[in-house]
């Protein structure tokens, strides 16, 4: 946006542009928006999704390159992690094979919730890859949400029978 356009807007909200530089202009209609005056603050990744001047703050390429970096990144971490946790399931299955009676109906029954919370959550992690920026927030909430769960369920079962 060229500044002609920012000094209108500007006009508008009823600040006086005067001989304001366009970073700090910008700043000042930010604030009187009611937003956070962050322009040209971020250094690779800005979170302000519905931000006006987001697409002018830092240019498309680069956000769109961290947003897909900042998933990959995300999403290999939570793959390695449930790999992890899929290989020690596994063996505490071993493990609950030996057991007698009722400590194997409970060892198998724990397993078993586990491995579907394992499901679940893979599930949400497979939306979250074909997710697009803007649902990025929502979807990987609810992935965490899950993940934060599982890992609680899986330390408590772990700890039973280790």
């Amino acid at each position: 946006m060229d500044m002609s356009k920012i000094k209108e807007k500007a006009k508008q909200l009823g600040i006086q542009a005067g001989k304001m530089k366009k970073v700090d202009l910008i700043r000042a209609i930010q604030s009187k928006e009611g937003n956070f005056p962050c322009f040209e603050t971020a250094k690779d990744y800005c979170n302000q999704l519905s931000c006006a001047w987001r697409k002018a703050c830092l240019p498309s390429k680069d956000l769109e390159k961290k947003y897909e970096q900042t998933k990959k990144l995300y999403l290999k971490k939570i793959k390695a992690e449930l790999e992890t946790l899929t290989t020690k399931l596994a063996d505490l299955k071993k493990k609950s094979q030996k057991t007698m009676g009722a400590g194997k109906t409970e060892a198998l029954a724990d397993i078993h919730k586990l491995e579907k919370k394992i499901e679940d959550l893979k599930k949400k992690s497979h939306g979250l890859a074909a997710a697009s920026e803007d649902a990025w927030n929502i979807t990987k909430q609810g992935v965490d949400r899950a993940w934060d769960e599982l890992r609680s369920s899986a330390k408590k079962a772990l700890a039973k029978f280790s």
